[in-house]
Parts: C-alpha cells; sequence; structure tokens
C-alpha cells in the first residue's frame, strides 16, 4: 500500500524559541579578560575544527555516491547472472536517482509541461481542440514512474463539459422524471474478455445519461489468488468512484438500485415471494444456479423488470444523430455504417424510443453475449463524438495506482539493466529491453500454442544482439524458455518479487503487472488470439508505439498487427487495431498510413 508521509513537527512541549533563549543566556555572562596569546591559540583551534568538519562533509558525500555506484553494480551483476534482484535498503530510490540522473533521457518532469501528443499516436496541439486545459495524468507512488502514463488528467476543457446528444429528454437530471439505469451481466470469460465487454457497457451508459447499476461482486475466472475473498467488483481494479468518473457516468450498486426502485413504492417492485433471495445475491453472488447466492436470482429479477435489446455478435450498436431525432440517415452516414458492420452483422441504432425504457438489461447469456471490442462493435457516426468516447476509454478505463507503480519499479530496474548493456529509452519512456506474452494456459487455439525452439526461431530477427527480453507468461515451469535462455537474457516477474514488493499486494494484480511491464518493450510479440496480448498491443498504441514493432509468435500472424484492417466480422475480438488509439485527440477520421 502506498503510505502518506507524516508531516514534520515540533517537539511537544518544546519552547518556539529554543536556539535564541540558549544564545541570550549564554551573553548574560561576562566574558573573561584574556591576553593576545590566549586569543591566538582560541584562533588556531577554531580553524583546525573547521577543517575537520569540511573533511567531514567530504567523506560522507564521497561514501554516499560510492555506496549508490555500489548498489547499481550490484543490480546489474544480479540481472547479467540471472538472479532475481531484492528490494535491500532503497533499491527503488536508487533506481529512481538513476533515472533521474541519466541526462540522455531528457524528460521534462513537469508533466503540465510536456505536450499530450504521444508518439505516432498526437496530433499537433492545432488539431486537437478537444485537449486545451489537459494535461498528462500522475501515478501516486514513492518513485517517479509517470512515464507510464498514456492518459490525461484533468482531460481538457471540451471534454469536461461535453454532453451526449444521445440522452433524450430526460434521463433522471429533471426532478420530476425517474432516474432511468441500464443494468448488465459480467461476462463470464477470464478477465480481459470481461474487461472488453464492460467498456462497451461504460459507453452505453455514458452516452445514454443512464446511472449504470455495478453487478454484484462475483468470482472472476482465474482470479482466484485471494483465497479469503474471491469475490471481486471492478472497483477492486478501476477508479470508478471518483468525481471525475461519476460526472460522465453515475454509478451505484445493485445492493443501492435495490433499496431505491425494489420496494412496494419503486420503479421495479420485487415479487415478496422472490425477495428474499434477491437480496441475499445483491451484494455478493456466485455463477452457480444452485448457491443460495446465485447471480440467477438478480438476473431473472432484473430480465423481468426491463427491456432487454438483442445485443450480440450479429449486431452493431450505431449511434446517429438524425437517426436518434427521428430523421432519415444521411446516405453519406448510411454508407458509413454499412462498411463498419460488413455483410455479417445489423445495425441497431440507438432511438428516442430506446431511451424511453426506464430500464436496459444487457444479458451476457449464450447468444447474448457481446465479444468484440467497443471500437468494432458501436459506431459514432460523428467522428468527434466517436473519438470522444475513445478518449474516454483511454483517461479513465486504466488501473488503480498501485498496479502502476509496482510495474513501474521493475521496468525502470529492467531499463537500468538494459541502459548498462547500452540499450535506449525512447522519448515515452520505453524500451531499452524487448517483451513477450507467452500463453500456455487454458488457451483453445492448440495451434499457437508452440514450443520455446519456435519461438525463438520465428523472433530472432525482431530482437537485438544481447537484449533483455522480459517475458509475460503463465507458464509456471520455466526451463521450458531454456532454448530462449540460450541465445538472450530473459526475465520474469518472479525475479522482482522481493525488490518491487509484489508479495505486499493482491494476487490478482499480477497478470495486470505483467500486461503494463510488456507494454513499454521496444520490440514486443505475443500470443495469436490472446486477448491478453492484445490490451498489451493497445497500450503500446496509447503510448505512441508502433504496430510494427509488435509481432506474433505464430509464424504464420507474425506480422498481421502491420495491416490496418477496414472491416470487422466478429472474429477480430482477440486482436487490438489501431482505429482504438491512433488520431483520436482530433476530430476528424485518421488516414491508416501511419500506425
Amino acid at each position: 500500500m502506498i503510505r502518506s508521509r507524516a508531516a514534520k513537527s515540533s517537539r511537544p512541549g518544546a519552547p518556539s524559541s529554543g536556539g535564541n533563549q540558549h544564545y541570550r543566556s549564554a551573553r548574560a555572562v561576562a566574558p573573561m579578560k584574556r591576553s593576545k596569546g590566549t586569543y591566538s591559540r582560541l584562533n588556531w583551534k577554531v580553524l583546525k575544527m573547521m577543517i575537520f568538519l569540511i573533511g567531514a562533509v567530504v567523506m560522507v558525500v564521497f561514501y554516499q555516491r560510492l555506496h549508490i555506484a555500489e548498489d547499481l553494480t550490484t543490480a546489474g551483476s544480479a540481472s547479467e547472472s540471472g538472479s532475481s534482484i531484492s528490494s535491500g535498503n532503497g533499491g527503488a530510490q536508487i533506481v529512481s536517482n538513476a533515472k533521474r540522473s541519466n541526462a540522455e533521457r531528457n524528460f521534462k518532469s513537469e508533466r503540465q509541461g510536456r505536450s499530450l501528443a504521444r508518439g505516432i499516436s498526437g496530433l499537433p496541439l492545432s488539431e486537437t481542440p478537444a485537449l486545451v486545459g489537459g494535461s498528462r495524468g500522475h501515478i501516486q507512488c514513492e518513485v517517479d514512474v509517470d512515464e507510464l502514463v498514456y492518459w490525461n488528467d484533468p482531460q481538457g476543457t471540451r471534454d469536461v463539459n461535453f454532453q451526449s446528444p444521445f440522452i433524450g429528454k430526460s434521463n433522471g437530471g429533471d426532478e420530476e422524471e425517474k432516474t432511468k439505469y441500464l443494468t448488465f451481466e459480467p461476462d463470464r470469460g477470464g478477465w480481459n474478455n470481461i474487461r472488453m465487454n464492460l467498456e462497451n457497457v461504460f459507453i452505453l451508459a455514458a452516452a445514454t445519461g443512464r446511472t449504470l447499476v455495478m453487478p454484484p461482486a462475483v468470482p472472476v475466472y482465474l482470479l482466484t489468488h485471494d483465497k479469503e475473498e474471491k469475490h471481486k467488483g471492478f472497483a477492486d481494479f478501476y477508479n470508478l468512484y471518483s468525481d471525475e468518473f461519476q460526472h460522465r457516468v453515475k454509478i451505484i450498486s445493485t445492493e443501492e438500485f435495490i433499496t431505491r426502485e425494489g420496494g412496494e413504492d419503486g420503479q421495479f417492485p420485487i415479487l415478496e415471494s422472490k425477495r428474499e433471495e434477491v437480496l441475499k445475491s445483491s451484494i455478493e453472488c456466485d455463477k452457480r444456479a444452485k448457491s443460495d447466492i446465485s447471480c440467477d436470482h438478480i438476473w431473472e429479477y432484473l430480465e423481468s423488470k426491463a427491456f432487454v435489446p438483442q445485443f450480440n455478435g450479429t449486431t452493431c450498436l450505431i449511434f446517429d444523430e438524425d437517426s436518434f431525432e427521428g430523421q432519415t440517415v444521411s446516405s453519406e452516414n448510411a454508407e458509413r455504417v454499412k462498411s463498419f458492420c460488413g455483410e455479417k452483422r445489423i445495425p441497431y441504432y440507438i432511438t428516442e424510443a430506446t431511451q424511453e425504457e426506464q430500464l436496459i438489461h444487457l444479458k451476457n447469456a449464450k447468444g447474448w453475449r457481446i465479444m468484440a471490442h467497443y471500437y468494432g462493435y458501436m459506431y459514432f457516426t460523428n467522428t468527434a463524438i466517436f473519438n470522444y468516447y475513445k478518449r474516454f476509454v483511454r483517461d479513465f478505463m486504466h488501473y488503480h495506482d498501485e498496479i502502476y507503480c509496482a510495474a513501474g519499479k521493475i521496468i525502470l530496474a529492467l531499463q537500468l539493466e538494459g541502459e548498462k548493456l547500452g540499450f535506449k529509452i525512447d522519448e515515452e519512456g520505453g524500451g531499452g529491453f524487448s517483451s513477450m506474452h507467452v500463453r500456455r494456459g487454458d488457451l483453445q487455439y492448440k495451434a499457437v500454442k508452440i514450443s520455446a525452439e519456435e519461438w525463438y526461431d520465428n523472433l530472432k530477427d525482431t530482437w537485438q544482439d544481447k537484449e533483455i527480453i522480459y517475458i509475460a507468461t503463465d507458464e509456471r515451469n520455466k526451463t521450458f524458455f531454456d532454448p530462449i535462455k540460450e541465445h538472450n537474457n530473459v526475465k520474469f516477474l518472479d525475479d522482482y518479487w522481493d525488490y518491487a514488493d509484489l508479495g505486499k499486494l493482491d494476487g490478482n494484480y499480477m497478470g495486470m503487472i505483467d500486461t503494463i511491464i510488456a507494454s513499454r518493450g521496444r520490440s514486443f510479440a505475443g500470443t495469436f488470439r490472446s486477448t491478453f496480448t492484445g490490451y498489451i498491443n493497445r497500450m503500446r498504441g496509447y503510448h505512441g508505439m508502433s504496430m510494427k514493432d509488435s509481432y506474433y509468435g505464430f509464424l504464420e500472424k507474425k506480422k498481421v498487427t502491420h495491416e490496418w484492417l477496414d472491416y470487422y466480422d466478429g472474429t477480430t475480438f482477440a486482436l487490438e487495431w489501431p482505429d482504438g488509439w491512433i488520431g483520436i485527440d482530433g476530430d476528424v477520421e485518421p488516414s491508416k498510413v501511419k500506425f
């Protein structure tokens, strides 16, 4: 946990003028009469004392610098020998000092003074009026890790004051009107599938101005490291209750929703025969149907009271201002919608009629699953509005500072090791090492689960000689990677366990920390069809890194990210595309030349 620094205070009961009081009492004593010889001897003693003190100060400074140099040498030696780096005394501060002292980086520490344009994803300020008044965000950490920040906080003035044109006549803002809600069932897959679904839900809530009801905390597939608390809510990973976020999306819990609206006088009263089971499941629920706190109790209640739109892989969600107001969609926008949805998906337009519903519920059962990135599933025909919601996801849907702080410490250590070997850091604080994500667990696409020899043979041309390779992986037997270790200095999260105090964090953070570290590699290679790999690529895009420095270990798809697809057919959910980050700070669609 990040601890606040206690403010310095004077000793209780000490007189405020302690030093001056002592000085006055000394002067009150009558001075002794001294001869000239006495004064000469005193002056010589004073001179010797001054020489001694100066020498002592010089020695202290010398030994401080010597210890720092020794610690850096020790860190470098540990990395070269393949051993893990221990936290030791002030390890994080040493890395921080080394980072700040490296003149080659020439980073500005003041976030207000830095350009908001990041790498190839950024645009000149003259083309980004929405960013005026904004600045880069900050990560609360005892070490300076702000080079990991790809989001803006605060956002630009225009974004802060943005009002969606798809709210309709009322969304609960009028005191005489009743609040309108959006409820949803979280995805049943792994964390990154859940995250994808969540992004769609948050944008829908923000665009329609509905109060979003967060589902009860549930056990998350593969996030089972916390044995004492298996049920997880989204606020465990995201800062959803900040004033800035609540300004964009009003959020309440299921428990609060039931208190407000589930009684006899509420908008959606619970049947008396169902009340007990619904209340028991409203804070935490299990996916098992036979559980006393089954999530089905909540979903069945909500579905019985709500309008349930047919959102799934066969539809694409369209926000068009003309259509919303009951007018004919322009021919130009109709063509853009047709191009976006393709031949396999049916456009579903959000209209005033949709907004007349008091409660909308999104199912996640078979045939209802939204398994797509938000920028591949929903489409705003006004590019400026679409880019606003892309910035919304970038600037708010990022992990807690605690997660970034831990990842940042490890990245600094990796880069320090890399710099000793002669590898440079880029202008956005990335590089100095390369990275991989090797999925070895339950991935259902067996063809892409290749041997370590294949990983090396397929990727060796993307790595530089003697470059450190950081591997994010679920493979527990690290000897699997011995064929790569024969040629490169390989690092894993476990190598920095003590150094970054990872044992003090929620074990479920480890995959997220791995994601952040891997996203800062000079070159990155991942597992084809893994959404974990996909999110690493998106983070790299947010930092302005080129997709042409990203690869897949599966040879047949090695350079698939080096093309920018024009069309989404519903099968691209496992890959991320530049639509989500290139040019999103502007008001027009970017060319697909530079990415």
